[in-house]
């Protein structure tokens, strides 16, 4: 009997000292990190993160959209190679990064409504190449499903698939992220990050710090999000005509079933249009933005000159004719 109080009393102790623990870390992250490093803007009457680059420069405007338990540091190294090149604009969805904090389930509608609402606050011009990762690709196509007179392109970068969103275990699913949420708050989880966020390993110290940071401020809001995903699917239209789009897949590993699978996924999606392109990495994982932020920045650059050159080839013949 006096082994098993010990053990409760230790036991106890553990999770006392790992609740104080994430307590003090949560605080001293907020006073190091807390500050917006971009603006923030009203959108529906919440406060929505926003990174916008390229007053001036004409249309399409490059809008990034991140996968689920993602932020707009999702896309730090690829913006930077863009610059220039065309309007850019990243933000943190409700409840991600530095944006304001909501309550409830956030299905895929609500999302795709937000967004509209962003574009139409920041007047950006139009119309829009949305490049969207993971789940960012799934709310591309239902903006584009729903506002195809403002999308010029999409880009699919290692995109979620809805047949395989719909076909996985979500309540495996589900329970692995609650678990998730039981590590963070005892801080079990902020001392995995480094182990586990290895596509940081190459960014500077105080980038890292950040990232992660971040990310384990957002994993709350990942349920909300995923839930209405895995149990209700999304309805997505079976083709996107000959609207432009490249799907930028990671590399296959093909003693992983899984990867496999990812991969006949991610030729399905080239097929949704007339005009597509797809690039497979050689190396890399999901988060291929930072594996090669170069080869998704050539895409977009690409798609966004495959765009533009219909009109300046009709003011070229404008300019012969008046000449």
């Amino acid at each position: 009997m006096n082994i098993l109080i010990s053990l409760l009393i230790g036991f106890v102790g553990l999770l006392l000292i790992g609740l104080t623990y994430e307590s003090i870390m949560r605080f001293r992250d907020r006073q190091r990190f807390g500050k917006p490093p971009y603006k923030t803007l009203a959108v529906d009457g919440h406060a929505l993160h926003v990174e916008q680059l390229g007053d001036g420069l004409p249309a399409p405007t490059i809008v990034f959209l991140s996968t689920i338990g993602g932020s707009l540091l999702d896309w730090q190294l690829v913006i930077p190679e863009l610059e220039g090149v065309a309007p850019l604009l990243a933000y943190d969805r409700a409840g991600y990064g530095w944006s304001a904090r909501l309550r409830g389930e956030r299905v895929p509608q609500v999302v795709v409504d937000e967004m509209h609402a962003l574009l139409e606050k920041v007047d950006c011009p139009q119309p829009v190449v949305l490049v969207g990762h993971g789940f960012g690709g799934l709310y591309a196509r239902l903006y584009q499903a729903e506002h195809p007179e403002n999308v010029a392109g999409i880009v699919l970068v290692d995109s979620s698939h809805p047949d395989l969103v719909i076909q996985n275990d979500h309540q495996k699913e589900i329970r692995r992220q609650r678990n998730i949420l039981r590590f963070r708050r005892l801080g079990i989880l902020r001392l995995m990050l480094p182990r586990v966020l290895t596509w940081l390993d190459d960014l500077p110290l105080l980038e890292r710090q950040r990232y992660r940071v971040v990310r384990n401020w957002d994993i709350p809001m990942t349920l909300p999000e995923a839930v209405p995903v895995f149990r209700d699917g999304i309805d997505l239209p079976d083709t996107l005509g000959d609207l432009p789009l490249t799907v930028v897949s990671r590399s296959v590993a093909e003693e992983l079933e899984f990867s496999q699978e990812w991969a006949d996924h991610q030729a399905d999606l080239a097929q949704l249009s007339s005009q597509s392109r797809h690039i497979t990495l050689e190396k890399g994982n999901h988060y291929v933005q930072f594996a090669s932020p170069e080869t998704v920045a050539n895409a977009i650059r690409d798609m966004v000159n495959q765009i533009r050159e219909p009109v300046e080839e009709q003011f070229r013949e404008q300019d012969q004719s008046e000449g």
